[in-house]
């Protein structure tokens, strides 16, 4: 039963593998094979795909002093992170967590399933690096194997499965007993809090989705432009197209900030917001000509989305504000206590995406693409909380005194 649990797990990890690793060297290899680059072997296609693998998993990749073209470039970091790519790779760790939450032997399930993924972050690490490009080999392994095993493991044990597994129970009944445990100010304000502050980053994301998907259509002839500036080939072209697929999950982050008035950078010097455009010297990437080119009075409008959006969805949270509605006897200590849980939820939401979507593409001001943590952090909170707590005075309205809390403390007295 053990051994059979083991190669469980070791096939769902092999299916992510095919799924993450084996998928980029397939396209890697058509192209190497079709194209035949000047320079490039089979060994440049099988570095060049363990990069990007670990890169999705959020390894660094590490650039040496060099030349190109003839011109100084100083060592630097590569760090971003394409987001369409990793959220592949999760999705196939979800899977394969999916599919063990029956097995009865869960703990050798996830061994065998671990054993699988170290061996081929390990081979990863191994052909990754040269003089020029390189990891950090403990980064090479460990993150990975992080990333992996957090969302095997959650994925393993929530949701409902016909048959509950003895290590699947225990974990859920001491993640049940610590939230019983949670103070009696903070315990009914969790759930509608957590269900208004995503829906705010929720309605943010598709927002952005379709305002990028209008400029994307908008600026088609600009995009058109670019790609046939870079004289690349069919297989050149399609690789491009996939990569900014890739990272159209990174664009979608970008205008949710951009939606909050934070705006973001391609470079450091650089801001896109509703408030100010200045941008310098860009990537040759097609996607980049939707940005706009300079601001507009009334683009100030747009930062009514996250206002509008936090009212609504702390108004539609009614239904789920009961067990705070009855432990609050005041309104206005119920509406705060509501609205900040919102704010915070959204801040916090909107802090980790962007820190996903954020990192490094080269030396000196390319260090810098993405969003000010701190800036998106304070700004979405303020934004939210204070609209929360006005919506929260309807939604949050104690119906009446706490007669349990009020006998409580008249016994303690």
């Amino acid at each position: 039963m053990r051994i059979k649990a083991v190669g469980l797990g070791a096939i769902q990890a092999s299916f992510v593998v095919a799924v993450g690793y084996v998928s980029i060297f397939l396209l890697n290899v058509i192209t190497w094979a079709v194209e035949q680059t000047p320079g490039s072997t089979f060994s440049s296609v099988l570095q060049t795909t363990s990069r990007i693998w670990l890169n999705a998993h959020y390894v660094v990749l590490q650039f040496a002093e060099g030349k190109v073209a003839g011109i100084k470039v100083p060592a630097y970091e590569f760090s971003l992170v394409p987001l369409g790519f990793c959220l592949l790779v999760s999705w196939a760790i979800y899977r394969a967590g999916k599919n063990l939450r029956s097995e009865p032997s869960l703990g050798f399930s996830w061994i065998g399933a671990a054993l699988v993924y170290l061996l081929t972050a390990l081979a990863a690490v191994s052909t990754a690096s040269t003089k020029q490009i390189y990891v950090t080999d403990w980064q090479g392994v460990f993150i990975p194997m992080a990333v992996f095993t957090l969302i095997l493991t959650v994925s393993s044990i929530t949701g409902e499965t016909e048959s509950e597994p003895n290590l699947r129970l225990t974990i859920r009944n001491r993640f049940a007993d610590l939230a019983e445990r949670l103070p009696w100010a903070i315990k009914p304000v969790i759930s509608p809090a957590l269900r208004a502050g995503t829906a705010v980053v929720a309605t943010l994301a598709a927002v952005s989705a379709l305002a990028i998907s209008l400029l994307i259509a908008i600026n088609w002839v600009e995009a058109v432009k670019l790609y046939q500036s870079l004289q690349l080939s069919f297989f050149g072209t399609l690789t491009i197209s996939v990569g900014q697929l890739a990272l159209l999950p990174n664009a979608i982050i970008y205008g949710m900030s951009w939606l909050t008035g934070t705006g973001f950078s391609i470079g450091q010097g650089s801001i896109v917001s509703p408030l100010a455009v200045e941008l310098g010297p860009l990537p040759a990437i097609p996607m980049l000509s939707a940005l706009p080119a300079s601001t507009d009075s009334l683009m100030i409008i747009f930062i009514l989305v996250p206002i509008l959006a936090s009212f609504g969805a702390t108004l539609l949270i009614k239904p789920y504000t009961a067990d705070l509605r009855f432990n609050y006897a005041s309104a206005t200590t119920a509406a705060i206590a509501l609205g900040i849980g919102v704010g915070l939820v959204a801040a916090v939401e909107m802090v980790i995406l962007a820190d996903f979507a954020s990192g490094s593409i080269g030396p000196e001001r390319m260090n810098m693409v993405g969003i000010n943590l701190w800036l998106i952090f304070a700004v979405t909170f303020v934004e939210v909380a204070v609209t929360s707590i006005l919506a929260a005075f309807f939604s949050a309205r104690p119906e009446g005194v706490d007669t349990e809390l009020v006998q409580r403390v008249r016994r303690l007295k």
